[in-house]
């Protein structure tokens, strides 16, 4: 049975669906004003490897919504910049359209298909949505409209007798971040839902009575707007990096009504040569400056999603190679002759290895024990269930290692004529073939127990 980490009740549980056929997943976007870094690229491997878990554990199908947001300042701003001379939508859309190809790109690099993502919605096709949720809010008197923009009051939110601070412990006295949200409320702690119009922006007309309140919604409320939409008022896992706890899904949960998902899974910072990603440090890296994109998901799997890790090149370095050598032996189970791999490991370590992956999964998805259990069979056992735990291996992984599409007839005479030299001791001969087989067909051969075997170069 799979337990996750919920940052809700702050302990690993065991993980209860709502519902017996599909599981509702909801992931915090981009804001698609830049190209995302690589810290952004490890938030979004958290839910890629939570539903391939889910899959593999479960057995269950699974609804994975991730939004992107199309409109914030900074977006505004830049939106202005680069498309001076449209008008402040159109300028809005065609930033968004750019940069959110390009994000779309960066997971595919990363082994992150756009089918695999259920829906992709953007925040300004929900702008009636949101609305709605803000109206139920006024209604309850638990929102109110200052100077145009409409805030939530936490105050008001309390004293109706619900909790504020599910995800972490505040402390209102204090200054936060909060108190940047937005100029002229009530409550230090209070945060736009809807802010009003200000020159040259995009902006929407916001009916209230017989009052039009132009303006644009504020961020938290677009999440709860979308999550909503396509999973409904209550779902199962919301995931985020650890700053998105306060206030984003602080506030999330708010506009809910105190409620939203089942579990909530953070997973913590990425830093570079064990420094903080920032601008004014200049170490912000996208995926772009990565040699080997897959190597960098293996070196994010490689750490537990609630530990600090580190990015640097000798890291990356290190999960290169490791990755090759999973690759040479995956390639050698997937291309091996038919017939030349025995059914089953006499030895039980494929049995054994198949309990300790598992098991490590279920932990609140501990993958480096999961990586760590490949010793017992890696390079070591060559039968047919040793191939199809490497199949499991990459579909929980996605580590894009399998290739077993068959060897053609002139590869497979090469390969019979490097056996036979070796069998005939002709090593001359077998090392002149052995070369040939790497430079015309890029394939490496291999002497093992069971003959043979070859790997991509």
């Amino acid at each position: 049975m799979l337990s996750l980490y919920n940052s809700l009740n702050r302990k690993k549980e065991a993980f209860k669906p709502i519902g017996s056929a599909r599981v509702g997943i909801y992931s915090c976007g981009p804001t698609v004003y830049g190209r995302v870094h690589i810290g952004n690229l490890r938030a979004f491997l958290l839910p890629d490897l939570l539903q391939r878990v889910l899959r593999y554990i479960e057995h269950v199908d699974v609804d994975w919504v991730m939004n992107i947001t199309d409109i914030d300042d900074k977006m505004i701003a830049k939106s202005q910049l680069e498309y001076d001379k449209l008008n402040p939508v159109e300028a809005l859309e065609r930033l968004a359209d750019k940069y959110e190809e390009l994000f779309l790109q960066d997971l595919e690099k990363i082994g992150i298909k756009r089918d695999d993502i259920s829906h992709l919605p953007r925040a300004t096709d929900f702008v009636v949505e949101m609305q709605s949720i803000i109206k139920g809010l006024l209604s309850s008197n638990i929102a109110y409209v200052q100077n145009g923009s409409i805030f939530f009051s936490i105050e008001r939110y309390q004293k109706s007798g619900k909790k504020y601070g599910k995800l972490i412990d505040l402390n209102f006295s204090s200054k936060s971040r909060v108190t940047h949200d937005q100029d002229q409320k009530d409550g230090v702690a209070d945060f736009a839902l809807w802010k009003a119009k200000k020159p040259n922006e995009p902006y929407w007309d916001f009916k209230l009575d017989d009052t039009n309140y132009p303006g644009r919604p504020g961020w938290h409320i677009e999440c709860s707007a979308m999550s909503t939409k396509f999973l409904g008022d209550t779902f199962d896992i919301h995931t985020g990096g650890v700053d998105l706890k306060f206030p984003h899904h602080e506030n999330e949960i708010a506009q809910c009504g105190g409620s939203q998902a089942n579990y909530y899974l953070h997973n913590e910072h990425l830093t570079v040569e064990s420094e903080k990603m920032a601008k004014s440090t200049g170490n912000v890296m996208s995926i772009e400056d990565v040699k080997d994109p897959m190597a960098f998901r293996y070196l994010v799997m490689s750490a537990h999603y609630r530990s600090q890790m580190d990015f640097g090149s000798k890291d990356l370095a290190g999960a290169h190679e490791r990755l090759r050598r999973l690759r040479t032996y995956t390639d050698q189970l997937m291309l091996a002759r038919p017939g030349q791999l025995p059914e089953k490991d006499e030895t039980k370590a494929v049995e054994q290895f198949n309990v300790e992956f598992k098991h490590a999964l279920e932990d609140d998805m501990n993958t480096p024990k999961a990586l760590a259990a490949l010793s017992i069979i890696e390079s070591k056992v060559y039968s047919l269930d040793a191939r199809e735990a490497m199949r499991l291996v990459d579909s929980v992984f996605g580590l894009n290692m399998v290739n077993d599409t068959p060897l053609h007839d002139d590869i497979l005479e090469a390969i019979d004529s490097y056996t036979q030299a070796r069998t005939d001791k002709d090593f001359k001969k077998s090392d002149e073939l052995r070369k040939n087989i790497l430079e015309k067909y890029g394939l490496v051969a291999a002497d093992t127990a069971i003959g043979t075997l070859v790997s991509r170069h």
